[in-house]
């Protein structure tokens, strides 16, 4: 095919580490502008990584009729204003998660969305990483018998005060950065949408950000996620899904090494000692890789888009119900579409 030529915007540490590199790695994909509010920045980053073009401003790159495709790693608050920007100007759309601060202004991508034609994604890279597809199969094909639960964490050690994270304005907290992959994996897993939610949040300050978030949700068919995220506890990040007849545990969930193998553990139901565990090994992946080929392979046709924009608009519903519930120690029910 031929491959789907991009601009990105912003030079942020996710895109220089790991977006940029896998869209260059990959035939699909070709990386051709580059825009920063400091526009000496994005000349730096473009040199670094051999990017033919940059610009200062959004609206400069999306005058570029060479730019085919955005990708949009800039704090929370503002991505649906960059997402509109891009697909009113023709441009196919993948952008970090969580796309939006709330499932209204989510809900305005679909809008323009369907008025534009373009595809637009919400970035979830872990959707496409092999262990997790293999994971989902598993569930899918009864091993585990009826999966009734699944517990999940995500939590990191970030020392940087000043991190975007950490600023309310930005639309940071545990749950937009960290929370929202244990509950993308329910989702995921399930392969369906919860009702009702129960959370609490931990905040050193009133005003300030959730530095951590946990709770349970509940979904249909008396199935349920008891989740956790924080941003200044120890790395973990782990998956772990109960059946009646076993159940399976994915370790290092979220950040798996691109470099080397990683596992899924799966054990049987009377394994009381923790002796009967059958690992399955899957080979080195660039989950980055895989979103990034999936997502150009979309634009081009050739497959329907993995993760289109009702799903993210999805999502952003439960993160609602969580806020709320947290606000108001109260279970919430998750609005329905």
């Amino acid at each position: 095919m031929i491959p789907v030529r991009f601009g990105i915007v912003s030079t942020a540490k996710i895109a220089r580490d790991w977006v940029i590199p896998a869209m260059q790695a990959v035939p699909e994909c070709e990386v051709v502008a580059i825009t920063s509010r400091d526009e000496a920045r994005a000349a730096s980053v473009a040199a670094e990584f051999g990017i033919s073009k940059h610009y200062g401003s959004l609206e400069q790159m999306l005058e570029d009729t060479e730019v085919e495709a955005v990708y949009i790693p800039t704090p929370n608050s503002s991505h649906v204003a960059e997402a509109i920007a891009a697909a009113r100007a023709g441009r196919h759309v993948l952008c970090e998660k969580p796309i939006a601060l709330t499932a209204a202004e989510a809900q305005k991508l679909v809008e323009v969305q369907r008025e534009t034609g373009v595809q637009m994604s919400e970035a979830f890279m872990v959707r496409y990483h092999p262990r997790w597809l293999a994971a989902r199969e598993i569930v899918r094909s009864g091993r585990l018998g009826r999966v009734t639960q699944i517990h999940a964490t995500y939590s990191v050690l970030n020392d940087n005060p000043h991190d975007i994270r950490f600023n309310p304005e930005l639309g940071g907290g545990a749950l937009g950065d960290v929370g929202v992959y244990p509950i993308t994996a329910a989702r995921f897993l399930f392969e369906d949408e919860p009702f009702a939610a129960t959370a609490t949040f931990q905040k050193l300050d009133p005003a300030g950000v959730d530095v951590a978030v946990s709770g349970m949700l509940e979904f249909p068919n008396d199935r349920s996620l008891l989740f956790s995220g924080a941003l200044l506890q120890a790395w973990a990040h782990w998956v772990m899904v109960i059946g009646t007849d076993g159940w399976m545990e994915i370790p290092v969930a979220v950040w798996p090494s691109a470099e080397r193998e990683s596992v899924i553990r799966l054990r049987r139901r009377v394994d009381l000692d923790d002796t009967d565990v059958e690992v399955l090994t899957f080979a080195p992946a660039n989950q980055y890789e895989h979103e990034v080929r999936e997502f150009a392979r979309s634009v081009r046709g050739l497959i329907p888009q993995p993760w289109p924009i009702d799903n993210a608009v999805a999502g952003m519903r439960v993160l609602d119900a969580i806020r709320k519930s947290a606000a108001t120690h109260s279970r919430v029910a998750v609005e329905k579409p």
